[in-house]
């Protein structure tokens, strides 16, 4: 378990404009007593309870807090991988680097998550994406700038 969820779920609550832990409990139906034990770090939130908790932290996003947390890893969040044809009935994982114009895309994305949601539609396979993934996106392109501005 990640220790530091229950402070960066308390930065973000207030952020957000909740500074009373019962204000998001209203909110976001999850017992004041509950956020309490989580910020302490006394109770781990469930997946579902993450989820809820990113509908209305909007300082932060769902996939953040499932890291902080430790439900899933930065580092393989972080790999760039795409499927690529080895023969005419398996495929494998092979990491890929940003183009040029994908690096130029990235750093140069300076809107709110939901700025990005309003302006576009993001889909995948013919499907729109649903507002947890495309913020799931979002926070990975922005995982990627943090990393290109630390190389640099």
């Amino acid at each position: 378990m990640n220790k530091g969820y229950g402070e960066f779920i308390k930065r973000n609550r207030i952020a957000s404009g909740f500074t009373k832990q019962v204000q998001l409990a209203e909110k976001s139906g999850i017992t004041a007593a509950t956020i309490s034990r989580i910020e302490k770090e006394i109770q781990k939130p469930s997946m579902e309870t993450l989820k809820e908790l990113a509908r209305f932290l909007t300082s932060t996003s769902y996939v953040e807090l499932m890291v902080a947390c430790g439900y899933w890893d930065e580092e393989e969040l972080l790999e760039d991988t795409s499927l690529t044809k080895e023969s005419s009935a398996s495929y494998v994982l092979e990491q890929k680097k940003p183009s040029p114009v994908e690096d130029d895309f990235i750093e140069n994305i300076d809107l709110s998550d939901d700025e990005l949601l309003k302006q576009f539609n993001v889909q995948i396979d013919g499907m729109d994406l649903t507002e947890d993934e495309t913020k799931g996106i979002i926070a990975y392109i922005r995982s990627l700038r943090l990393v290109n501005q630390n190389k640099a």
